[in-house]
């Protein structure tokens, strides 16, 4: 069953959809980020490849963030954004990617590129995902475990580090190449939905390639980028009228509905004048 804390906390705020883009990025923007066509069937194909780079990053400014056909670091120094360009250039290079320009200003970096079937690197970062950060065992099978639906997607894989600093408990980050997109949140993407609620997997399934069940709140995922929110109302009719409207809600923002499902909760959420008896989770693309 939900917890019933989180359920109320998704009720009363305010609804919201992410994925603001990078477009232009520019000194200015923060400094981290973490991380209708039907989804992709994967193909059994042999294992992974393994032909991508691996090793482990310690300096922050080597650790390449993706965005459009660029990748981007936050260098303190020249000096520094000359080891990344370094570091990068003979990576993408390997896949038949060319770098075609850099950029520093302001302590911030970037790195562009092209490729000469129009692929792009995108990234994943582990950390979020629930595993033993103190086993190397642990987070080197993790890393095969994803690898290898990367590579039957034919989105290969051309690096992965394992990351050791102290922004970080200790995990890896994975490169890959996927398609472009003009709305980033539709490219095919490695993913990880954890919003905090209990997912209904069984509704994802078609609509994703579901790579782990990492918990029963976390799955990480081949697809575009998925929503989820969590309504409450007094009775079933309720949830209806709120499950319509946020439909309508969605395709007003240009967001795909996918599913829906609805609980008669164990212990109702009382309020000061009423009991909220029924959840539904609902189920879109950004």
């Amino acid at each position: 069953m939900k917890k019933l804390a989180m359920i109320a906390a998704a009720m009363l705020s305010v609804s919201a959809l992410s994925a603001a883009e990078l477009t232009n990025i520019t000194a200015g923007d923060v400094k981290a980020s973490k991380i209708e066509v039907p989804a992709p069937v994967l193909q059994p194909t042999d294992a992974a490849k393994c032909n991508h780079v691996t090793g482990e990053i310690t300096s922050l400014h080597l650790l390449a963030q993706t965005s459009r056909s660029q990748l981007f670091t936050y260098a303190k120094t020249e000096a520094e954004f000359k080891e990344f360009v370094e570091k990068w250039t003979p990576i993408l290079g390997k896949f038949g990617v060319k770098v075609t320009g850099t950029e520093y200003k302001d302590e911030f970096g970037i790195l562009r590129y092209e490729s000469p079937d129009g692929r792009v690197v995108r990234d994943f970062l582990a950390e979020d995902m629930n595993y033993d950060a103190l086993s190397p065992a642990a987070i080197t099978k993790l890393q095969h475990e994803l690898l290898e639906p990367l590579e039957q997607a034919g989105m290969t894989p051309i690096a992965s580090f394992t990351i050791k600093n102290e922004a970080f408990r200790p995990t890896f980050k994975l490169y890959y190449l996927t398609k472009a997109e003009e709305n980033m949140d539709h490219e095919l993407q490695l993913r990880q939905l954890k919003n905090g609620e209990d997912i209904d997997f069984d509704l994802l399934t078609g609509a994703v390639n579901l790579v782990k069940k990492d918990a029963s709140f976390s799955m990480v995922y081949i697809g575009k980028l998925l929503g989820s929110k969590s309504k409450l109302a007094v009775d079933e009719a309720g949830i209806a009228v709120k499950l319509a409207d946020y439909k309508k809600f969605l395709a007003e923002n240009k967001k795909e509905f996918i599913a829906s499902r609805t609980y008669k909760l164990e212990t109702p959420i009382e309020l000061t004048d009423i009991k909220l008896n029924y959840l539904i989770n609902i189920y879109f693309f950004q």
